[in-house]
């Protein structure tokens, strides 16, 4: 092929992109326990470092369960009368990214000149105890505060990297190694 068909068809996917109303968001994620070493992702020179942030130790009353850390994005329209808990006011549903993972997109979030609110949330899971704890107590993991931008049209929004703290020591043992679900978290 020719190098001028390949301009053409360069500047027609290039004009089209630009004519889009529609715009991507990013973000990313970490969690640390409480004295700020690092949970996931560990960094590339932590040797004991979990692969992700499923089935981690935790406890609920006198039982060990496993629980999975996920990272939930929620994008508002902050000038929706019904305000952002009503889920009318949500510009796309919520995504729930998989504790596989330490990064997100959401694709297409249409444009605006005004800014959304973009709200970060962590949930925890123990499908042992068939739980999902989507605002657990601030004592138990404390997140970020929401955050608003501008979605600009064929542009990427970056959200940054999100820390969240845990209320588990990794280099303690016994009950300190274990996230309490139950009366920290306020899970049951």
């Amino acid at each position: 092929m020719s190098p001028r068909p390949i301009a053409i068809i360069a500047f027609t996917a290039l004009v089209a992109a630009c004519g889009a109303d529609t715009g991507a968001v990013e973000l990313a994620w970490t969690f640390v326990d409480r004295d700020g070493d690092p949970i996931y992702p560990g960094g590339v020179f932590t040797i004991d470092a979990e692969r992700d942030s499923c089935e981690l130790p935790g406890r609920f009353t006198e039982s060990e369960v496993p629980f999975s850390l996920h990272v939930e994005l929620e994008i508002c329209d902050p000038g929706c009368e019904a305000g952002c808990d009503d889920e009318s006011c949500l510009v796309v549903p919520r995504q729930k990214f998989p504790c596989t993972t330490a990064r997100g997109n959401e694709p297409e979030v249409p444009s605006t000149d005004t800014p959304y609110r973009f709200t970060v949330r962590a949930i925890l899971s123990a499908p042992a105890l068939d739980l999902e704890c989507r605002d657990p107590a601030p004592d138990c993991l404390a997140i970020p505060a929401s955050r608003e931008r501008l979605v600009r049209a064929g542009l990427v929004t970056d959200l940054q990297v999100q820390q969240i703290v845990v209320d588990l020591d990794r280099e303690g043992s016994g009950d300190e190694a274990r996230l309490d679900l139950g009366e920290l978290c306020g899970c049951a």
